[in-house]
């Protein structure tokens, strides 16, 4: 922990992190179809709170209210959300210290291949959320089995991310970095 805190004090790891957390966090709702295409004019509508915790998939929950603006609609479900903020934090730390690895293989203990080899995880979450809707648009028909397997895929994924991170923060020598920044 001690190690993130110290490669997150850098303004332009921070902001890395940030963009691509908040990239990650837009495409996960638009993969679980929380933000869409569409809207006219300004509107906010509610629901009933105690409707949150209703599922509409395996892993997806009831939105509680709509944001309307001219040309986009986001369905605000909280149990969605923060999932896509931890995913998406995870990936965003994931994919800084992978740049980091890459950039300066040095500080990491990594060669340049495995830098990218560990970047496969975070960049395997981003299909927990939108691999069924991948099927979708190729017009691939998939099996109930194999629609069945997507139901682990965020929790594997946040597995994953948790893993590699700690993986490469635990190789990563701060000190080095220091010294070069």
């Amino acid at each position: 922990m001690r190690k993130l805190v110290e490669i997150m004090r850098v303004p332009s790891h921070r902001r890395l992190a940030l963009g691509i957390a908040g990239t990650y966090f837009v495409l996960f709702l638009w993969g679980l179809q929380d933000i869409s295409r569409g809207g006219r004019g300004f509107a906010f509508l509610t629901a009933n709170w105690s409707r949150a915790l209703d599922r509409t998939g395996s892993l997806t929950f009831e939105p509680v209210a709509q944001l309307t603006l001219p040309g986009l609609t986001v369905l605000l479900s909280p149990i969605n959300m923060l999932m896509g903020v931890v995913l998406s934090v995870l990936a965003g730390l994931n994919l800084l210290v992978t740049y980091i690895a890459l950039t300066r293989p040095w500080a990491c203990g990594f060669n340049r291949s495995t830098g990218v080899l560990a970047s496969l995880p975070a960049l395997l979450a981003g299909s927990a959320c939108c691999a069924p809707a991948v099927l979708l648009i190729l017009g691939i028909q998939a099996s109930s089995l194999f629609i069945g397997v997507f139901q682990v895929l965020i929790p594997a994924s946040l597995i994953l991310l948790l893993i590699t991170l700690k993986f490469i923060l635990d190789r990563t020598n701060t000190d080095l970095l220091r010294e070069e920044g």
